[in-house]
């Protein structure tokens, strides 16, 4: 399932008025297409380094003194922005959207083939020609990581898309 704001329907609307334009290459993203995630303490951290082992430990005091919970944890280490990995700064929403679309396609591969027993939630921001994409285990103990409202956000275009939330776990 897939959530938008306006601004997001309105940036998918202005991607479809121009479909036949809508190819990117994609070389320069391999690598954060379909990432190294590794399950960290019930925690799933998207590691590009190759840095964390599953038997990393994490000092979840001073974890949730400084995020509140898990989720926060994770959003905030899972965030990735789109342009940093490419060569073009300066790109227009529409553009930087079809990188953003392209990573959250394989970042649902990835969790869904790696991790089929957990859900998901994939959140993608895009604002000004900057894309910023983050994601977290979904948690029905905590809250989410956006607010409820997610038209408060302004000028952001935002969608956030559920992963294996029809799997029966």
């Amino acid at each position: 399932m897939e959530y938008t704001n306006k601004n997001m329907k309105r940036l998918k609307e202005r991607l479809e008025d121009r479909s036949n334009a809508n190819k990117v290459d994609l070389s320069k993203l391999k690598d954060i297409i379909s990432p190294n995630i590794v399950k960290v303490d019930d925690c799933y951290i998207l590691d590009l380094e190759y840095e964390l082992t599953d038997n990393t430990t994490i000092n979840w005091n001073r974890i949730l003194k400084m995020y509140g919970d898990k989720t926060g944890y994770e959003a905030s280490c899972n965030e990735l922005r789109i342009n940093d990995y490419l060569d073009n700064s300066d790109l227009s929403d529409e553009e930087i959207s079809l990188y953003a679309f392209q990573v959250v396609d394989g970042w649902e591969q990835h969790l869904k083939e790696k991790f089929p027993e957990h859900k998901f939630v994939v959140i993608i921001s895009i604002d000004e020609g900057f894309a910023t994409l983050r994601f977290h285990k979904y948690r029905e103990e905590e809250s989410g990581w956006l607010k409820a409202d997610i038209e408060e956000y302004g000028n952001e275009a935002i969608l956030v898309k559920e992963i294996n939330f029809s799997n029966k776990i």
